[in-house]
């Protein structure tokens, strides 16, 4: 214990003795972290747009003329029936005329010039779909029912959004990984600039005997130390832009659009200090086991 009290202090006193170059560790480091974390909460919140988006991709089934109330009733059952089916919603022809009268408040003459009981609108279905990626084998499955007048084809929106929503998911685990790779060789860097410095204090603890794990620990400690500091100064700043920009954003888009922090926070306040813990401790053992290797090999144990 006396002897990982002493690597540990070791440790810290290797950042405060190299505290430019660790300082402007952390700086990029937490650059980095900034924008893996903003990458990823932007995906995820494009994500829940798309998925919005999807949901409001309403489908309507336009039924024929002349069908009794429980032909009608029929339909609904055979509709659901067909598979992929989310949502179903029976719209008769007097609601939809009072839905599209409503929207035409501002065009009163428009509105005396139209049929005022409605009788020229048919009844109709509104679904959603669970997968929009089946979305034109559902309408090809609609269409071909008895009794459809025809169906609402919105299938270029459907595949622009399931597209749309593939980009960004790829995009995102790009941009996450080469800042990851960054990351590691920034911590890398760093590490190697303080053996470099305590290059002849290693070669003599070598040369009495010092086990690898006892060279290794301090140099370890401060790449965890750095990328802790980094995790946690990230999240306070991700926490603040998002917030600030939830509160900017939610005049534009309408509730719901996008993923309150509240639901969010856990997972940043673990995924933030242990990434850059990750980051830390892989790119100071890398930076080690290449330095130890070039002073000698490194030993058994």
């Amino acid at each position: 214990m006396h002897s990982f009290s002493y690597l540990v202090k070791e440790g810290f006193r290797n950042i405060w003795t190299n505290r430019l170059m660790s300082f402007a560790s952390i700086g990029v480091l937490i650059c980095c972290l900034l924008l893996m974390g903003s990458a990823a909460l932007v995906s995820v919140n494009i994500t829940n747009v798309m998925d919005l988006l999807g949901g409001q991709n309403v489908i309507k089934v336009f039924l024929v003329d002349g069908l009794t109330e429980e032909q009608k009733e029929q339909m609904g059952e055979i509709i659901k029936g067909v598979g992929n089916i989310d949502t179903i919603e029976f719209v008769d022809r007097k609601a939809a005329y009072q839905s599209i009268i409503s929207r035409m408040t501002d065009q009163p003459e428009l509105i005396l010039a139209i049929d005022d009981s409605g009788d020229f609108l048919p009844d109709a279905y509104s679904i959603t779909l669970i997968d929009n990626g089946k979305y034109s084998e559902t309408v090809t499955i609609l269409q071909s029912l008895d009794n459809v007048y025809t169906v609402s084809d919105k299938s270029d929106l459907a595949a622009k959004l399931e597209s749309i929503n593939q980009v960004v998911s790829v995009v995102s685990v790009w941009i996450v990984g080469l800042l990851f790779i960054v990351s590691l060789f920034i911590i890398t860097n760093t590490i190697k600039l303080t053996m470099y410095v305590r290059r002849l204090e290693i070669s003599i603890m070598k040369s009495v005997g010092a086990t690898d794990w006892f060279i290794r620990l301090p140099f370890l400690v401060e790449g965890i130390i750095i990328g802790l500091v980094s995790g946690l100064v990230s999240f306070g700043l991700v926490t603040y832009v998002y917030l600030t920009a939830t509160s900017a954003v939610s005049t534009v888009l309408s509730a719901g659009s996008l993923i309150a922090y509240s639901e969010l926070w856990g997972w940043c306040l673990l995924a933030f200090p242990s990434i850059g813990v990750l980051v830390g401790a892989f790119g100071s053992l890398i930076s080690i086991r290449k330095y130890l290797m070039k002073e000698g090999g490194l030993s058994n144990a």
